[in-house]
């Protein structure tokens, strides 16, 4: 056997996750493969098998599919009809005997509220495990998104804050959690080195060296960019709020900054594109609206074919339906295709 950093969790990779620990202020971080893998080997390693786990009915399919793999059932509760994240107060209503976990989901870069999931998860003795991998860069009270969670995940790859190509990272202040995604997800040079023992049957988590290396070396120009990016979009929430055709999107007043990963918003009454588009246009706002913001899970085929009997009843998450129903999605144009009016505001350019 041969020793790399890579193998080790030495070099870019040990570099990438001393970032992690410090941004997110947690006491370990573990650099993987991507957010899915890393989801599954926290599923193995909290041991969560043929049980229940409460979740939100918008989301990407893989923030479940490791959980599901492992013949876990998901519970849905409603959102924020803000954020599009899940609600705490909805969860009395779902959780069963059963229920082990909870699984939130920063959608789209929106920081889920977790004072409050932290506080009904530690109220009922459930693990609260957060899927940020699109809120890296986001913040809620002044907080890293999903940071209160006893585990989060981030990603690092297209669409993300930062782009590797593919990988992510799990992090956690609790030692027994981390050891144990140690002996599931990596080899066995970073498990003697980490944990005084080997496993040669655990599973290949590990982050791709390039990737380690890219993200490493991205990581604090990656955060800049985004700090541009939110500013663009917090303007852009002011200036639908100030129309008034779409429900309100007050961000500052929950002390939310979202990453943004995608922008949607919700018609407050009948849908009006016409007068929304002449309305940013007479402004100079470079945005582009489209379909289809917003998606329920299961709502897809897969889903319906493999977890059919998990699919809850038509009454279930009212508001969740009801911002499937009214949002859609807001793109900033690229720019460059574009001239620059004197008169467009700095962060709108």
């Amino acid at each position: 056997m041969f020793d790399t950093p890579q193998l080790s969790g030495a070099g870019p990779v040990a570099s990438l996750e001393a970032k992690l620990r410090e941004y997110y202020g947690k006491r370990y971080a573990l650099c993987v493969s991507n957010a899915t893998t890393g989801l599954l080997i926290l599923g193995l390693a909290l041991e969560l098998r043929n049980s229940h786990f409460l979740t939100t009915p918008i989301t990407w399919g893989g923030s479940l599919a490791g959980w599901l793999i492992l013949g876990n059932h998901p519970r849905f509760g409603d959102v924020d009809p803000m954020t599009l994240t899940l609600d705490s107060k909805s969860l009395h209503r779902i959780i069963a005997p059963s229920t082990r976990a909870i699984l939130a989901v920063d959608i789209d870069g929106n920081p889920s509220d977790d004072r409050s999931l932290r506080e009904f998860a530690d109220q009922h003795h459930l693990w609260y495990i957060a899927d940020a991998a699109q809120s890296l860069g986001a913040r809620r009270e002044g907080r890293p998104a999903s940071s209160m969670a006893h585990a989060l995940v981030v990603s690092f790859t297209a669409g993300k804050t930062i782009d590797a190509g593919e990988g992510g990272a799990i992090m956690t202040d609790d030692e027994e959690i981390f050891g144990r995604l140690v002996w599931f997800g990596q080899h066995p040079l970073r498990q003697h080195r980490e944990i005084g023992i080997e496993n040669q049957f655990a599973l290949n988590a590990r982050i791709h060296p390039t990737a380690a290396v890219l993200a490493d070396r991205g990581f604090l120009a990656s955060l800049q960019r985004l700090r541009t990016r939110q500013k663009w979009y917090l303007k852009l929430a002011e200036a639908l709020n100030e129309m008034g055709l779409t429900e309100t999107l007050d961000f500052a007043e929950g002390g939310i900054e979202p990453a943004f990963a995608r922008f949607t918003a919700a018609w407050r009454g009948r849908p009006n594109e016409l007068e929304l588009r002449s309305y940013l246009a007479e402004r100079h706002w470079k945005a582009e609206l489209l379909s289809g913001g917003v998606s329920l899970l299961v709502n897809q085929p897969a889903f319906e074919a493999e977890y059919g009997s998990f699919v809850p009843s038509p009454l279930a998450y009212p508001t969740a339906r009801r911002q499937a129903k009214r949002r859609f999605l807001v793109v900033k144009k690229n720019l460059s295709m574009y001239s620059k009016s004197r008169r467009s505001p700095e962060w709108a350019r």
